[in-house]
């Protein structure tokens, strides 16, 4: 039944990317295709819950049936159409191969093996997901619902209700912990270890769209061998899960301001708003889309380029929904009023500085990202190369110091939360930061001289 269950969810993606549009890439539609399934089969589940029906087995793939019947009656109206592409699509080009992106993609494919199975053969250990998610989403197999938690009951857990309280984080990947455990995973480490391989997989996509298989394949190696970021991708946290779809969002705004084709502004908007289905946190990166798209339609007039993106904000709006409805509040930790605070600035200074410099943590990322700005300004300034990337990349972190800004640490101190929660949220950026670094037109111009050489030199 888990195998059932996976590939029911993998075909949800599948037919919602297809929905959006046939001509992506196989890359972006396979790599998509779980983030994008996972996001709305757990919408799905939580509506099945609003409306009182419990979280069983049946219920819970009826719900990804109906999800899967939906996209099919949607792609039947354009068959036409959908068949006449995948005649033509169905076909292997190795065009582009050469031995440099042969080398790379092995690397990437032993690497990514050698994490998938760490992933998978070591249980949930982590605190976070053996205090929260994790525990949450087992629980919630057991009793089948989500709305009358046991482990929610003030009567079992006296401060259910104060600051940083589980019960308040957004729904997503304890929902989908809760899907894999009803169909019989004995660990809920599918769910990080299928979501690291579908970032890497549709992040080659998407950078190939830009720079070619060669430059897709660097990139997402450099992205792949990110230290902190591959650790934490085989423990059961949420934050590389977040990553997948935060950072994809992002870059998918990016090619939609660059190419004008508007199937990046749909898939953009519905990755974003899986990204705040996963982390609340992620209303930052609709923010930042919504300020350069809102910049883009002063320009041009297309006042209607706003609604997708605004559209992102549903699901949080359907976790407001369900969070009033089962009374899961928590104590206020939000400092709504203006104020000036020189320490507690100071301190979240010092972090992020030291978070640039520390090649620990991020690898190389910030410094190519540095040394891809320099290289490229004055093609930034005259030609606005990636100058859209680029803003959503400094507006949202600029968006995220605020929040970390405006935040009453009640349930632990800033230090501390700077040092792991903060930390890790900048995963979310790695594969902008590579994006952007490998994507400029020196780097496009130095890919495309390096494959045609290749291409030579093979023939």
């Amino acid at each position: 039944m888990l195998v059932l269950g996976i590939i029911l969810v993998i075909a949800i993606g599948f037919l919602a990317v297809n929905c959006i549009s046939v001509k992506f890439t196989w890359s972006e539609k396979i790599g998509l295709a779980f983030p994008v399934g996972i996001g709305l089969q757990t919408m799905m589940m939580l509506i099945i819950n609003l409306l009182k029906i419990k979280l069983i087995t049946a219920s819970v793939m009826l719900g990804g049936v109906l999800i899967l019947l939906l996209l099919l009656s949607f792609l039947y109206k354009r068959r036409d159409g959908v068949i006449m592409y995948y005649k033509k699509a169905v076909r292997i080009d190795t065009s582009n191969c050469n031995l440099v992106w042969c080398f790379f993609i092995v690397l990437i494919a032993y690497f990514e093996y050698m994490n998938f199975t760490k992933c998978m053969y070591f249980p949930t250990f982590d605190r976070d997901s053996l205090a929260g998610f994790d525990t949450i989403g087992y629980v919630m197999a057991q009793e089948h619902t989500f709305r009358n938690l046991s482990i929610f009951q003030q009567s079992y857990m006296p401060h259910i209700h104060d600051a940083g309280s589980y019960m308040t984080y957004a729904p997503m990947v304890q929902l989908s912990y809760a899907f894999v455990y009803l169909l019989g995973a004995e660990t809920s480490k599918l769910v990080p270890a299928l979501m690291y391989l579908s970032l890497l997989i549709a992040f080659y996509g998407s950078m190939q769209r830009v720079t070619g298989s060669t430059g897709a394949a660097v990139a997402t190696f450099f992205v792949l061998i990110t230290p902190e970021m591959i650790a934490f991708s085989s423990l059961s946290a949420t934050n590389v899960i977040h990553a997948a779809t935060a950072s994809s969002g992002i870059i998918y705004i990016a090619l939609w301001l660059k190419c004008r084709e508007r199937k990046d502004l749909y898939l953009g908007s519905l990755l974003l708003a899986v990204n705040i289905w996963t982390r609340s946190e992620g209303i930052v990166f609709i923010g930042a889309a919504l300020a350069v798209v809102f910049a883009d339609v002063l320009r041009n007039r297309h006042w209607k380029d706003l609604l997708p993106v605004a559209a992102a904000l549903f699901p949080a709006l359907l976790w407001a929904v369900f969070s009033w409805v089962s009374g899961f509040y928590a104590e206020n930790i939000v400092i709504f009023r203006p104020y000036w605070d020189a320490e507690k600035a100071g301190i979240i200074w010092a972090f992020m500085k030291a978070y640039y410099k520390d090649t620990q943590f991020f690898g190389w990322t910030v410094m190519a990202f540095s040394l891809s700005l320099l290289a490229n300004g004055w093609f930034l300034l005259k030609r606005k190369d990636n100058l859209a990337l680029l803003a959503m990349v400094v507006i949202s972190l600029a968006f995220y110091v605020m929040v970390l800004y405006q935040i009453d640490y009640k349930w632990d101190s800033i230090q501390n939360v700077l040092a792991y929660s903060a930390k890790r949220f900048f995963f979310c950026f790695i594969p902008m930061m590579w994006f952007y670094a490998l994507s400029n037109h020196w780097a496009r111009m130095l890919f495309g001289r390096l494959d045609s050489f290749l291409l030579l030199e093979e023939k």
